[in-house]
């Protein structure tokens, strides 16, 4: 009897200091990056508990950290007893790191009783003091100072480093690591300019700041106020489906069809706009006048991505859809993948434009794709004199294409990043137009394009494009769903198509088209106004 009575008051000990509740482990518990090649890492959250862990944000001493958990998962997510989640962390800020940084605490804060947790960060690689200022004056066209204007610092043209606000007479100062830089300024009312008098980041003169250094750049700001055109949206990580809140937007006019342009076409771009991420990741860009426009989303560590109405992300520009800006639109939202450059190889090189008539390379960007795995990595804009660097590449074998909106993408030579060559220079990429229309490559999926123009009186063309041989019917409704017209009933090879449409015997209103082709069924809306 007493044997037993020991038994019941030991179980009940145990119980007692067991209670419910859930138990958070990390492992490793310190993760270090050692040079500018090795600047990802990975840990392990464990659930140790008997109760679900509840992950609810993340705090760092230093924003030079992006972490991702498994699955594409934002906080606040659970962890089940007894269950793990990966986590993967990148040093993306390392430009701007000092002696001061390298030691940090990345704090996870959950319901576990003893939260927060740490997991102890370290940092073996800097560049300490070695720093310039940039300075100067902003003001509008007749050379008045604008106070309260919001000036961005763009490492490599493509990394928004640091910011800063002019003062009451229009001056502004930063202290900036020491690199190549773009400059742009931003005011509400005004139109952003780029240093270099231009709202097209792809054109902005390049600044180099070197340690010690006082470099003065002054930008004056076009007026453009309220004109009652305005595109305004979301930045949205593809994954996670979370906001991005730092970025630019830049809208072109342009209007999407499948033809490419012809040889020899100048490839000068104008009527371009853009527009930083507010913190909250939303945009807002005004134009001075109606028309269609391509809109495109750049941000820190994520592949440039065009908007499309099918809420994808859109690297190249034959999958944008071009939007007619006519009135203030909302919710244009940009869908953006992230890149994956963690490494710290440079790619240099100069386009090549093989005929003679036009030298102008305005709106042209380079991707680096992996011949490893197929993935995109780091990007960078053409300058005027035809050059170009993508930086921040692991070691691996690469292919760099180059794209402008209505040509066709174009290739370099192989080239491999190790650490013997931990920098390529002298890469070509010949951007050769002259056969743009001389062939038609097959297309990789089925897609219905907007009509143009749209509203429309009494003509418009319809585009699309398949990537299948089969019968294909394109027929024009009401909307009571009544059958107007058959545009298209035949069987077609794969490619692109265009048709045109007259409404010249229709009232206005709202029509619809519908195309099928093969297991494929797409409708698209279009607006007679006569």
């Amino acid at each position: 009897m007493l044997k037993t009575s020991f038994i019941i008051i030991f179980i009940n000990l145990f119980i007692s200091t067991n209670p419910a509740q859930p138990d958070i482990r990390i492992e490793p518990r310190n993760v270090v990056f050692e040079n500018i090649f090795n600047r990802i890492e990975s840990a392990i959250v464990f659930n140790r508990g008997n109760q679900p862990l509840r992950i609810d944000s993340l705090s760092s001493a230093n924003p030079f950290y992006i972490v991702s958990f498994e699955g594409g998962l934002v906080t606040p997510f659970f962890i089940q007893p007894n269950d793990t989640i990966n986590i993967s962390i990148l040093l993306s800020n390392f430009y701007n790191i000092t002696v001061n940084d390298t030691v940090d605490t990345l704090w996870f804060y959950s319901n576990d009783p003893e939260s927060p947790r740490d997991l102890r960060i370290k940092i073996d690689f800097f560049d300490d003091d070695d720093r310039g200022t940039c300075s100067g004056l902003i003001s509008d066209e007749q050379q008045n100072p604008l106070s309260g204007v919001k000036v961005y610092f763009l490492y490599w043209g493509i990394y928004i480093i640091d910011s800063t606000s002019t003062d009451s007479n229009g001056n502004y100062s930063s202290q900036l690591p020491k690199g190549a830089y773009t400059i742009a300024a931003e005011k509400d009312g005004y139109q952003t300019t780029f240093y270099g008098n231009t709202a097209d980041p792809y054109l902005a003169y390049p600044v180099d700041i070197d340690s010690g250094q006082t470099v003065n750049l002054n930008l004056r700001l076009p007026f453009i106020g309220n004109t009652g055109y305005t595109i305004g949206g979301n930045l949205i990580d593809s994954v996670g489906n979370v906001l991005v809140n730092k970025g630019v937007v830049v809208i072109r006019k342009g209007t999407h069809t499948p033809t490419l342009l012809k040889g020899n076409a100048v490839l000068a771009d104008s009527n371009v706009y853009s527009a930083f991420v507010r913190p909250d990741g939303s945009y807002s860009v005004t134009v001075r006048d109606t028309a269609y426009y391509y809109v495109q989303g750049f941000s820190d560590y994520y592949l440039p991505s065009f908007y499309n109405e099918q809420g994808l992300p859109a690297i190249y520009w034959q999958d944008a859809d071009s939007v007619f800006i006519d009135q203030i639109l909302y919710n244009k939202n940009i869908v953006m993948k992230r890149d994956s450059s963690y490494g710290g190889g440079n790619a240099f090189g100069s386009l090549v434009i093989p005929f003679t008539g036009s030298y102008d390379l305005q709106g042209i960007s380079v991707l680096a794709k992996s011949l490893d795995n197929g993935a995109l990595y780091s990007y960078n804009f053409v300058k005027q004199d035809g050059k170009f660097r993508v930086s921040n590449l692991p070691y691996g074998r690469y292919q760099l294409i180059a794209q402008k909106i209505g040509f066709p993408l174009n290739t370099s030579e192989p080239f491999v990043i190790d650490s013997v060559n931990q920098s390529v220079s002298n890469i070509s990429i010949i951007f050769n137009t002259s056969s743009a229309n001389d062939e038609s490559p097959i297309p990789s999926s089925v897609k219905l394009y907007q009509n143009y123009p749209n509203p429309f009186n009494p003509g418009t063309r319809i585009s699309w494009q398949s990537s299948e041989s089969s019968w294909q019917t394109l027929k024009i409704y009401d909307v009571l769903g009544n059958e107007i017209s058959t545009l298209v009933d035949e069987y077609k090879e794969a490619g692109t198509y265009t048709v045109e449409f007259n409404a010249s015997n229709l009232a206005s209103g709202v029509y619809y088209y519908k195309l099928n082709a093969g297991n494929f069924s797409g409708v698209r809306k279009m607006i007679v106004i006569k």
